[in-house]
């Protein structure tokens, strides 16, 4: 919200006659109403993309950016593929991160070992892990060798570079790719990691003293998990590890401000989205490769690493089905029973399918 805030404040400095009134809904229910009512927002701002626009709330912002000279060049080409789903670019992007693996060198130094490398492999990470896993007699851990979430969501990138997905592109249905060989076998070997590798925290499991952020020596992270690392020089990024399928994809998390279709000041409304977007350095990263370069991301070590990850996006099954979004907590629970209690991973992908 500071960032609109801010942006309004400078937009209507520059325009004296113009005043924008700003409200947060509660949630997208809220907002559905705030749209079809008689006073409709001329701009709304999601937490998540609307790819496609499949409820039908925004115009298309092809021809705007298309009247800019160079917008359409300037903009994260990764970045405007994914948001124009379905030829539609409904929405600019805003807080836009792919996850990425941030390790601590100084961890690595004291284990004697090399630092990943863009070429590593899983296999390589597994090595890795291994010898950076430290429990003590009992078996308790003081510090782990990788750090990852238990969430659909998150497992996904490898799961696409083993060339498997969630659903199908078009979002119509799991059936032939939740349940294909590709998803199973890099499913497999996530949950191997967890269980028999034991490189990783279990739900649950207790670790020894307290390390922060540096529970494990290499971390799974989007963009907004590195505030504390990005100055320290003991942290660096490197992109994830090349799954058996060998696919350089990726999934990014992105929330959107789009024109709904319902505005009765659609060019008033792109100046201003242009203007907080686009003008303002509002986000990190910013959507455009001009104002990446000027801020110095593009030199920054952690930050470039981000942006040259955005050349290999995909949009996830999160945002291409519904269903398969709301399942989220009853696919985790799943996940958990898979690694707590070795439930069967290809069995449990083949029932998620009823899922969409």
């Amino acid at each position: 919200m500071n960032q609109v805030l801010a942006a309004k404040e400078s937009f209507e400095r520059a325009n004296p006659g113009i005043r924008i009134v700003t409200e947060q809904c509660t949630d997208y229910y809220e907002m559905m109403l705030a749209i079809k009512s008689e006073s409709p927002p001329d701009i709304v701002e999601t937490c998540g993309f609307q790819a496609g626009d499949p409820d039908n709330m925004f115009i298309d912002l092809n021809p705007y950016i298309a009247e800019i000279e160079g917008l359409k060049e300037d903009i994260h080409p990764g970045l405007l593929r994914v948001a124009g789903h379905r030829g539609i670019v409904p929405s600019l992007p805003i807080e836009i991160s792919p996850p990425l693996i941030v390790y601590n060198k100084e961890l690595f130094d004291r284990a004697g070992l090399r630092y990943p490398t863009e070429a590593w492999s899983w296999d390589d990470m597994l090595e890795l892990g291994r010898k950076l896993t430290i429990r003590d007699d009992q078996g308790i851990a003081s510090q782990f060798g990788f750090g990852l979430g238990v969430d659909i969501e998150w497992f996904e990138p490898f799961i696409m570079r083993n060339g498997g997905r969630y659903v199908a592109e078009d979002g119509s249905t799991s059936r032939g790719h939740i349940d294909s060989p590709e998803t199973i076998e890099a499913f497999r070997k996530i949950i191997d990691a967890f269980r028999i590798h034991r490189i990783i925290r279990n739900p649950g499991e207790p670790i020894a003293g307290n390390n922060g952020h540096d529970e494990s020596a290499m971390t799974y992270c989007f963009m907004w998990d590195t505030e504390h690392r990005k100055m320290d020089e003991r942290y660096e990024a490197v992109g994830l590890p090349a799954m058996p399928g060998n696919v350089e994809a990726n999934m990014i998390y992105m929330g959107g401000a789009g024109i709904t279709s319902k505005s009765e000041n659609q060019k008033l409304a792109w100046e201003f989205l242009r203007h907080y977007l686009l003008d303002c350095h509002s986000w990190t990263p910013p959507i455009s490769r001009s104002q990446s370069e000027a801020r110095g991301l593009t030199k920054h070590r952690i930050f470039s690493r981000y942006l040259q990850e955005l050349d290999h996006v995909q949009l996830s099954g999160y945002y291409l089905n519904k269903k398969w979004n709301a399942s989220r907590q009853l696919i985790n629970d799943d996940i958990h029973k898979m690694i707590l209690e070795g439930a069967d991973v290809a069995q449990t992908l083949r029932a998620w399918t009823r899922f969409t």
